[in-house]
């Protein structure tokens, strides 16, 4: 936001003495293209009547009560605990040294940002036990000395998509108010089931309710094996995860039954599944750009999506897998980020 011009502050003042409302006041230089908030113009209201002037001060260098070692403090203590408030540092620094009772708040943020530390929200991930970032190390060593490229692989997932209608980031000019987006309590939702390869999609199954292992099998009656008929017919390997209904009994016997071929990857491991990556592809386009208004909308919404998933796409999204497996080789089966 531009600063206003000495002329401007004037002007602000002698109508402000004249009567004039703030709000009144914000209108007409909003007219002539200079935008300012209300609180911005009560401050410089209130330094003309406190100092007579409407010219920037001369400000002197700030003289904090935080020396090197409360500096330190603060450093090591949000290294602890990345979710300290600047309240909680407060306190803590009061339980240590009780003289430091008169810093403010402000002048705490102020030092914890020279510290370079800045708020930004978090990024969730899988969580990852001990035992199987072994077997996440192994299975990428494995398929990288082997140069594994997939191209027999389908990968597969099912996911639950709710009815949104407005994308995660919205703008407003500077002075307007924000728009008030409405969403239901309880959105309607829909479960989806699908499977990619570098030979293209299957088909897109959308259901509703629980799934046990009778019914994962239906879905892969329906979604996988025409996939596999008609683009495997030289052989395949079928990636799923290590859900109980994945790896029951019952659906053992159908791999068997039908000749599927279970290509098994390490648990806890959504990183190395590339349509992880299409639902979160899928939601945006459903929030941004197709915004359903009911459910029977939301199902269309999914099918124009999946119609985009032809065999370049789907490569694509598949050929990431290998900067993943190299990033988690570098962080020891920790989670890679992606």
């Amino acid at each position: 936001m531009p600063r206003l011009s000495i002329e401007s502050r004037s002007r602000v003042v002698t109508l402000f003495n004249a009567g004039v409302t703030l709000s009144h006041i914000k209108d007409r230089l909003r007219e002539e293209g200079n935008i300012i908030t209300l609180r911005s113009l009560q401050r410089l209201v209130n330094k003309y009547c406190s100092t007579g002037s409407v010219r920037d001060l001369n400000r002197n260098p700030r003289n904090s009560r935080l020396d090197s070692v409360h500096l330190q403090f603060i450093d090591n203590a949000m290294a602890e605990n990345d979710e300290l408030t600047s309240y909680k540092l407060k306190q803590m620094l009061v339980e240590k040294w009780p003289e430091l009772h008169i810093v403010s708040i402000s002048t705490i943020c102020r030092c914890r940002r020279r510290l370079g530390w800045v708020s930004s929200s978090p990024r969730y991930c899988q969580l990852i036990r001990e035992q199987n970032k072994v077997k996440r190390m192994e299975w990428c060593m494995k398929c990288i000395r082997s140069d594994d490229q997939f191209d027999n692989v389908i990968f597969s997932d099912e996911s639950t998509v709710a009815l949104e209608k407005h994308g995660r980031l919205v703008f407003r000019r500077l002075g307007q108010p924000r728009n008030l987006k409405q969403r239901p309590k309880h959105p309607a939702k829909i479960h989806v089931w699908a499977a990619i390869s570098n030979k293209g999609a299957s088909s897109v199954v959308l259901f509703s309710g629980i799934m046990n292992a009778t019914r994962y099998t239906q879905i892969l009656e329906k979604g996988l094996l025409p996939l596999i008929q008609e683009r495997f017919t030289a052989g395949h390997r079928f990636q799923q995860d290590n859900d109980p209904k994945h790896t029951s009994n019952f659906a053992q016997r159908f791999f068997a039954e039908k000749g599927i071929n279970w290509f098994r990857t390490p648990p806890e491991s959504p990183d190395l599944n590339p349509i992880e990556n299409v639902w979160g592809s899928m939601k945006q386009f459903l929030r941004s750009e197709y915004k359903p208004t009911n459910l029977e909308d939301l199902k269309k919404g999914i099918r124009t999506f999946w119609r985009r998933m032809t065999p370049g796409v789907c490569s694509d999204y598949i050929a990431h897998v290998q900067k993943v497996m190299l990033k988690v080789i570098e962080v020891n089966g920790e989670p890679s980020g992606y």
